[in-house]
């Protein structure tokens, strides 16, 4: 079965506009992981750019995978119809590499996320700098108040 040159024209361009929109998405992950390490840390908020990432760039891989079959090379000669068929072949496998990145980061960050949730904040550091002053036990000539050494939580 023939196809016209205008239908296969046509995925051509689908084939090509498939390519413009995962270069969008690849090019949003390179500034959003930035913004991720850069900006306060909110695992709400961080959480929900990472699912973001995850679900675009699984969403444009499955996409790809599942119109793989229909891309079809418009070269006559068969060396050139061969490279064709590599490069749709190259693009399918290399298109997940990226979301199984993004996955294992945002698995690493609900890990975190976790592993800070568990810790237990002492109420009182051990930095003299921050314990708290006993004015009380002070002697009467000092002008500085001596710190409570002994009541502090270790």
């Amino acid at each position: 079965m023939t196809h016209s040159a205008f239908f296969l024209r046509a995925r051509a361009i689908s084939f090509s506009s498939l390519l413009l929109i995962m270069l969008l998405i690849n090019s949003t992950t390179v500034i959003m992981l930035p913004i991720l390490l850069i900006q306060d840390f909110r695992p709400w908020l961080d959480g929900a750019r990472s699912l973001f990432l995850v679900l675009c760039h699984f969403g444009i891989a499955m996409f790809f995978a599942v119109k793989r079959p229909s891309f079809q090379c418009i070269y006559p000669v068969p060396d050139q119809e061969a490279v064709c068929s590599l490069i749709i072949l190259y693009v399918s496998v290399t298109s997940w590499f990226i979301p199984v990145l993004v996955l294992g980061y945002s698995c690493g960050l609900a890990y975190l996320v976790y592993r800070v949730a568990r810790v237990q904040v002492t109420t009182t550091p051990n930095d003299i700098e921050k314990q708290e002053v006993n004015a009380a036990e002070s002697v009467q000539g000092d002008s500085t108040p001596k710190l409570d050494t002994y009541h502090h939580a270790i």
